[in-house]
């Protein structure tokens, strides 16, 4: 571990000073949005030891979140996710991998692209520049499927794809985490769910063979209100007449038979209806679920 001598002679370790090495292997491009701050250690490795403003810097959290932060931006593009790292929360495994600066300062160590924390101080004695990012990207583009296949994250990750939760998103929207939603009510729903591509064949069927064009076959309301933990509370805020085809809907009712059942002249009433309840639903939740977007016939 390196040290800081005080005036005395007295050693002080330095806790983060195993990242140093790789500050000097961030870009300049990543540095320069982390603020001035950490843009004012020396770029000369020898004058961190003299220098106990740049010596506290390092010691600070802040210093270790910049490395996390950075390095996690750096290797993600070569994890082999075409998606922002941003759409995964802290509890994702690739999302773990990508922020745990340790694994890949001790990749780039073993490999030879950086010099220990030690010898580094004590030998390097010169001014760096940035890497250019070409060569970044020739080390990483190497360096990280190598960590992958080497700890077995690519099974890892894999699995985690095929076994998705809630927590395995940021809390914040994208069409990862909403398409992952829908799918989640889809098929994992206790209710009996009647899909409306069986609607539509029993609708041609009834009709002489006439199709109904529904422009999104993935809007059905059971996507959005079927949810056992959430549709208790959600009937609360329904008028009579929506709690009624809700319930219908949930029990195998046709559109048809709900119609008729309620005094609709025909089934786009409900349909309409419908639309309505999955509206009032992305309110409930503050999901965006496309409901305001799709247009029944009318």
């Amino acid at each position: 571990m390196a040290v800081m001598r005080m005036k005395n002679g007295t050693p002080v370790p330095m806790r983060n000073a195993e990242f140093i090495p790789v500050y000097y292997f961030i870009p300049r491009r990543i540095l320069e949005a982390c603020g001035a701050e950490l843009n004012a250690l020396p770029r000369n490795p020898q004058k961190i030891l003299r220098n106990k403003t740049a010596c506290d810097l390092i010691e600070r959290d802040l210093f270790r979140l910049l490395i996390v932060d950075a390095v996690a931006y750096m290797v993600w593009p070569y994890m082999g996710f075409t998606e922002y790292m941003e759409v995964y929360s802290g509890d994702d495994p690739a999302w773990r991998l990508a922020h745990c600066p340790e694994i890949w300062v001790q990749e780039l160590t073993d490999e030879g692209i950086l010099p220990s924390a030690e010898s580094f101080l004590r030998q390097a004695n010169e001014e760096f520049g940035y890497v250019s990012e070409d060569e970044i990207d020739t080390v990483l583009r190497f360096i990280v499927p190598q960590a992958m296949k080497r700890h077995h994250i690519g099974e890892v990750i894999q699995v985690a794809q095929e076994y998705r939760c809630f927590e395995d998103f940021d809390f914040r929207k994208s069409n990862q985490k909403t398409d992952f939603i829908r799918q989640w009510y889809h098929t994992r729903t206790r209710h009996p769910m009647v899909s409306l591509e069986g609607f539509r064949d029993a609708y041609a069927e009834n009709h002489d063979g006439q199709e109904w064009d529904a422009p999104d076959s993935s809007q059905d309301v059971q996507e959005t209100v079927t949810s056992q933990a959430t549709v208790n509370q959600f009937k609360a805020t329904l008028s009579e007449k929506d709690m009624a085809i809700l319930e219908m809907r949930m029990q195998g009712y046709t559109l048809e038979e709900i119609a008729e059942k309620l005094g609709y002249k025909n089934h786009s009433g409900v349909l309409k209806r419908i639309r309505k309840i999955g509206q009032a639903y992305e309110v409930f939740t503050g999901e965006d679920l496309g409901f305001e977007d799709v247009e029944y016939e009318k």
